[in-house]
């Protein structure tokens, strides 16, 4: 009876895979690319973006330098031709710009005064000591005035430069120091901020 039983017993045949394209809705997933391969148009991580933007933050302190070192050597005697500047008028332009025009005596008597142009931040019948620019073309303050506006440009060298060690330790996946550093860049930020308004202030 076990024998015949066993006869009786349909056998199940393997289902067959079919050979033509995949229905609709059905389409097998593309395999991934092997473990620990980069995948293609993923941009890499590294310093290349740090050393750009520690590139850009050094080029721009050296441009304020480069711009301010001019007024700042006139502000202290060492270039121009000194004098004193006694402003005549001052002509509004709009949008905050003011077209100043000033009488400049000569500290040299042998020199006739003329009128030329100052700084847009003066008002007309002020009087302060000034010289003229190497160019010729305008009077600018001297002494205390004249320093503490380029001092007020300085200022932001320090802003600009305040960030790179923070930049280094993220461009090289430093974790240690991070939170100093930031805390460092934005004391020494504010405290730039601040000298700038003082020196802008005592400036004008």
């Amino acid at each position: 009876m076990q024998h015949a039983n066993r006869k009786g017993r349909s056998r199940r045949k393997p289902a067959r895979r079919p050979s033509g394209p995949a229905p609709a809705g059905r389409q097998p997933r593309p395999a991934g690319p092997p473990a620990g391969k980069p995948v293609a148009g993923r941009r890499p991580r590294g310093p290349v973006g740090m050393l750009f933007l520690i590139g850009l933050m050094v080029f721009l302190a050296y441009t304020v330098i480069d711009t301010t070192r001019p007024g700042l050597e006139i502000a202290l005697g060492d270039r121009g031709t000194p004098g004193t500047a006694e402003v005549l008028s001052c002509e509004a332009l709009g949008e905050g710009r003011y077209d100043c025009q000033a009488r400049f005596t000569f500290d040299d008597p042998a020199r006739e005064p003329i009128v030329i142009d100052t700084v847009p931040d003066a008002e007309a019948g002020e009087v302060f000591p000034a010289a003229l620019t190497p160019e010729g073309d305008r009077v600018v303050p001297t002494g205390e005035r004249g320093v503490w506006t380029s001092v007020a440009l300085l200022a932001l060298v320090p802003l600009c430069l305040a960030f790179i060690p923070t930049m280094v330790l993220y461009g090289f996946g430093i974790q240690r120091g991070r939170r100093t550093s930031m805390i460092g860049a934005f004391a020494v930020s504010a405290l730039s901020l601040l000298v700038c308004v003082v020196g802008l202030i005592l400036g004008s």
